[in-house]
């Protein structure tokens, strides 16, 4: 088991209700792709969001992986930023913002020799070649809020009430999950027979049921499916290499687990 910084707080999962309204945005090129969420996401009324981005290019695009620890007490850390240039293109990317703009990004992409590569996407150094439509969720009633966290020593989301702002939507819940969950049978109990799973996070190393292992100490993922319970996921560890399949526990958390469930009536 890995040993974090700080004290481990109580509180091991974190819901909070809100709405989800189905979106479709437009992200402008030319300003970086933070900045196209946030004017997009806020000229459809909404503060919070879950946004999926599939099959757009970029003039360029940054991104960093998980590394080891950088010896002050947290389990792991992350890499150099690695920048692709003009032909680079995000394949799959899942992302989170939150209040006042802040953004969690996983995805899978590729550089403009078609090489599949992964991480967490520095938005703020990603420029779009192009005007494109995306799928959205926004987020009524609740936020995920980016603050220090004492137990794991980084800067993490949890989301936080809000006051709604609209009618109708889809009920949800916006879930935070702690350190050392197994995350499968953590969201088995979480979710309604019908619920929807989106979000990302770290594990403490990725096990697949059709895909060789990922080490730990800390593989990013983002959630690309579900069916019977199951869950299929992209991962990146330290090497780099982007795997995807369906996981076979255990598979447990290791700095948090960031997620919208969306209820379906």
């Amino acid at each position: 088991m890995l040993i974090h910084p700080g004290p481990a707080d109580p509180q091991r999962v974190r819901t909070v209700a809100c709405r989800a309204h189905p979106l479709r945005l437009l992200l402008r090129a030319g300003v970086p792709l933070d900045r196209a969420i946030a004017q997009a996401v806020r000229a459809a009324g909404f503060g919070a969001a879950w946004l999926s981005l599939r099959d757009l290019p970029c003039d360029r695009l940054a991104f960093v992986i998980p590394a080891p620890p950088p010896g002050d007490g947290r389990v792991a850390y992350y890499s150099r930023t690695h920048r692709l240039g003009a032909g680079a293109r995000i394949v799959m990317a899942g992302l989170h913002l939150g209040q006042g703009g802040a953004i969690h990004a996983h995805g899978l992409w590729t550089d403009r020799t078609g090489t599949v590569r992964m991480g967490h996407l520095r938005p703020e150094e990603t420029f779009l070649s192009r005007n494109v439509q995306i799928e959205a969720w926004g987020i009524d009633g609740a936020a995920f809020c980016r603050g220090p966290d004492s137990e794991t020593g980084f800067a993490l989301f949890t989301p936080r009430a809000q006051r709604r702002r609209h009618r109708g939507g889809q009920a949800a819940r916006l879930v935070r999950l702690r350190p050392h969950l197994d995350l499968v049978p953590t969201l088995r109990r979480l979710a309604r027979p019908r619920s929807r799973i989106l979000g990302l996070g770290s594990l403490i190393g990725t096990r697949f049921a059709d895909a060789a292992p990922l080490p730990g100490p800390a593989t990013e993922i983002l959630i690309t499916g579900q069916a019977g319970g199951q869950l299929r996921i992209a991962s990146v560890g330290e090497g780099g290499d982007a795997r995807q399949g369906w996981l076979l526990g255990p598979n447990r958390v290791c700095i948090t687990a960031e997620l919208l469930l969306i209820d379906a009536p």
